[in-house]
Order: structure tokens, then sequence, then C-alpha cells
């Protein structure tokens, strides 16, 4: 089963984004956030989801264990 930080890590390099290019965009400080999402340490806020969604253009259901949609 996949999870919410394995999607968010496909997503961002299907996308070609860095961590640290991918946190500036969605209006975080720096990639570490985005490591700590991408290893399950901590599951984004809904706003996050919701800058990924945009930025990545993906959905990204925590809900559902990290299901993506295009």
């Amino acid at each position: 089963m996949s999870t919410i930080g394995k999607t968010i890590r496909a997503a961002r390099m299907a996308s070609g984004f860095t961590q640290a290019e991918l946190a500036d965009w969605i209006g975080i400080k720096n990639g570490d956030q985005i490591s700590r999402w991408e290893r399950d340490v901590v599951k984004p806020s809904a706003d996050s989801v919701g800058e990924l969604t945009r930025v990545l253009g993906v959905r990204l259901d925590s809900s559902l264990g990290g299901s993506i949609s295009c």
C-alpha cells in the first residue's frame, strides 16, 4: 500500500522539483519539511495538501492512505 509520503515523493519527482524547490513553491521555509512528509514522519496539514495539489497538479487524499489522482 502506498503512503501519502510515497505519493508526494513520486509526484514531486515526476514534476522535476527538488524538495527545496517544492517547499519554495508551496510557501514553506525549506525542504526539510518535505523530507519529513515523504518519509511519513508527519503528515502535511490540510492547507499544505491543498498547496501540493495546486503545485503538483495531483490530488492527494490522506484519508485514503495517500491515493493520487490526476
